[in-house]
C-alpha cells in the first residue's frame, strides 16, 4: 500500500477521535467527509473545490489533512503545505502527513526541506514506502545537478525477435517500378526474420558553472547482433557523444549543444551524423510541460562492402557518398500529467523538417512532417506501462528515376512497453513495436514487428 492510500484509510478509522480532540464535533465531519470521498474517487480538483467552499473548517486537523492532499493534487501546493503544516502541529509523529508535506515541499521546489523530510521518513520505512521515498530522493538529486556536479550512467542487455531485420520486401516484381525490376529469392533485399541480442551502456555528467547554468556531456555505445550467421551483414553498432550548456531560468529550461553519432553496419563505418541542437522547455505547472527542439544535422554516408545475396556469393560495394545530406528539423511537444493515483502522463508532439542532398541528387531530397501521441501509467508501485502511435510523411523532390514519379513514404508505428522496477537500480522491460511503411516505390514499402526483453542497471 502506498503512503497516500495508507493516509486515507488510516484517518478514516481515526476520524471520530480526531474530531473530538479538535473540539469541532459533527460540524467538521461533513466537509472532511466530502473531501475524503472525492479523494478516494480520484476527483482531486473537485475535492479541492469542496474544501475551498468550507473555510470555517480550516484549522480542524482532519479537514486540514484531507485539504492538504487535495490541494497538492489539484495544483495548489502552497495551500496544501500550509494545511499539512497546521495538521502536523497537532500530530507531529504522523508519517502519512509527513510524507504528504515532503511531497508538497518537492512540488514547490524547496529541495532542502523536501530532502530533509524524505530522509527522516526513510528511517524505519517498510519496503514499499522505501521505494516511493527513494523515487523522490532520486528526483531531488537530479534537480540538484543544477548546482552540484553529478554523474549517472546505465548498462542494458536484451534479446528479442525481429520479423524483418533489414526492412526488406517480398521477392518478385517491385511495385511502382517498370516490369522486370524484381527481387529474387535469397537476395539481401528480401525480408528476413531473426532473433537478436543487444547491449548498450552510457555515462552522463553535469557540471554547474554559475547559478542556473551548467555544462553537460555524455557518451553512449550500443550494438545489435543477429543469431543466424548469414545475417551478420545486418549487425549494427551505434556510438554517440553529446556536449553542451543548459540554463534554468524560473520555469524555463534552455539547452544548446552538439551531438556526434557514428553508425556501423557489418563492422564497417556507415554513417557519421553531426547535429547542432537547441532546446526549450517550460513547466507551466506540476501537470503541464511544453517544449520545442530545433536541429541542424550534417549526414555523411560511407561506402561499404556487402553481398547481393544472403549466401554471400556475389560481393558488391554499396556506394554511400551520393546520399550525403543536411537536415533541418523542428519538433514540439506538450506533456500533461493527470491528477490520478495511476499518474497517467499523456504526450503529443508534432515535427517538420527539410532534408537536402548535398550531391545534386534531388531525388533524395525530401520534406518531412509527422506527429506522435503517447501515454504512460503506473497502476502499481513498481510497474509502468506505456503505448505510443507515430506517423511520419516523407515527400521527395524529384522523380525516382526516368519515367517514375517522385517517391512518397508514409510511416506508421505502434509501440507498447511494460517496465518493472526490480530495485532502485535494476529495471526489467518488455517492448513491442509494429511498423507499417507505405511507399510509392516498392523497395521502401515494408512491415516489421519487433519483440524484446531488456534488463537495465542505472547508477547515480
Amino acid at each position: 500500500m502506498s503512503l497516500h492510500k495508507v493516509s486515507l484509510s488510516l484517518y478514516a478509522a481515526l476520524q471520530t477521535g480526531i474530531l473530538a480532540l479538535s473540539g469541532s464535533g459533527g460540524a467538521a465531519a461533513s466537509p472532511a467527509d466530502e473531501v475524503k470521498t472525492r479523494l478516494e474517487q480520484g476527483r482531486f480538483r473537485e475535492a479541492y473545490e469542496a474544501a475551498r467552499a468550507a473555510p470555517d473548517a480550516l484549522g480542524t486537523p482532519l479537514f486540514d489533512f484531507y485539504f492538504g492532499i487535495a490541494a497538492l493534487n489539484a495544483g495548489a501546493p502552497g495551500e496544501g503545505v500550509l494545511a499539512l503544516e497546521r495538521y502536523l502541529l497537532q500530530f507531529p509523529g504522523n508519517r502519512s502527513a509527513q510524507f504528504q508535506l515532503a511531497r508538497g515541499y518537492f512540488i514547490l521546489g524547496d529541495d532542502p526541506r523536501a530532502k530533509e523530510e524524505f530522509s527522516a521518513l526513510a528511517v524505519g520505512a517498510n519496503p514499499v514506502e522505501t521505494e516511493r521515498i527513494q523515487q523522490f530522493l532520486d528526483a531531488i538529486r537530479t534537480r540538484e545537478s543544477r548546482y552540484r556536479p553529478s554523474v549517472s550512467g546505465f548498462m542494458e542487455f536484451g534479446a528479442g525477435h525481429d520479423s524483418n531485420i533489414n526492412s526488406g520486401i517480398a521477392s518478385g516484381q517491385v511495385a511502382g517500378l517498370p516490369p522486370g525490376v524484381v527481387v529474387q529469392p535469397g537476395q539481401s533485399s528480401e525480408h528476413q526474420s531473426d532473433r537478436f541480442g543487444m547491449t548498450a551502456a552510457g555515462v552522463q555528467g553535469v557540471y554547474p558553472v554559475a547559478p542556473g547554468v551548467a555544462l553537460y556531456g555524455g557518451v553512449q555505445l550500443s550494438g545489435r547482433m543477429h543469431q543466424q550467421s548469414r545475417n551478420d551483414v545486418f549487425n549494427s553498432t551505434v556510438s554517440g557523444l553529446q556536449a553542451g550548456v543548459s540554463l534554468v531560468e524560473g520555469r524555463h529550461l534552455y539547452r544548446a549543444g552538439m551531438d556526434m553519432t557514428r553508425v556501423g553496419l557489418a563492422s564497417q563505418p556507415y554513417l557519421n551524423l553531426s547535429t547542432l541542437v537547441g532546446e526549450w522547455q517550460y513547466q507551466h505547472d506540476q501537470y503541464n510541460r511544453v517544449g520545442a527542439t530545433v536541429q541542424w544535422s550534417d549526414q555523411r554516408y560511407h561506402s561499404i562492402d556487402t553481398y547481393l545475396d544472403l549466401d554471400k556469393t556475389v560481393r558488391v560495394n554499396a556506394s554511400g557518398d551520393g546520399r550525403d545530406s543536411r537536415l533541418t528539423h523542428l519538433s514540439t511537444f506538450w506533456t500533461h500529467t493527470a491528477a490520478h493515483n495511476w499518474k497517467p502522463e499523456w504526450t503529443i508532439g508534432l515535427n517538420a523538417g527539410s532534408d537536402r542532398n548535398r550531391q545534386s541528387r534531388t531525388d533524395l531530397s525530401r520534406d518531412l512532417w509527422g506527429a506522435r501521441s503517447s501515454v504512460a501509467i503506473q497502476p502499481f508501485a513498481r510497474w509502468t506501462f506505456a503505448a505510443g502511435l507515430s506517423y511520419q510523411a516523407s515527400r521527395y523532390a524529384a522523380e525516382f528515376s526516368e519515367g517514375v514519379p517522385a517517391r512518397q513514404d508514409d510511416y506508421f508505428a505502434l509501440d507498447l512497453s511494460a517496465a518493472c522496477a526490480l530495485s532502485r537500480h535494476w529495471t526489467l522491460r518488455g517492448e513491442y513495436q509494429a511498423v507499417d511503411q507505405h511507399s510509392t516505390i516498392g523497395f521502401f514499402k515494408y512491415r516489421r514487428e519487433q519483440l524484446a526483453a531488456k534488463l537495465r542497471y542505472d547508477f547515480r
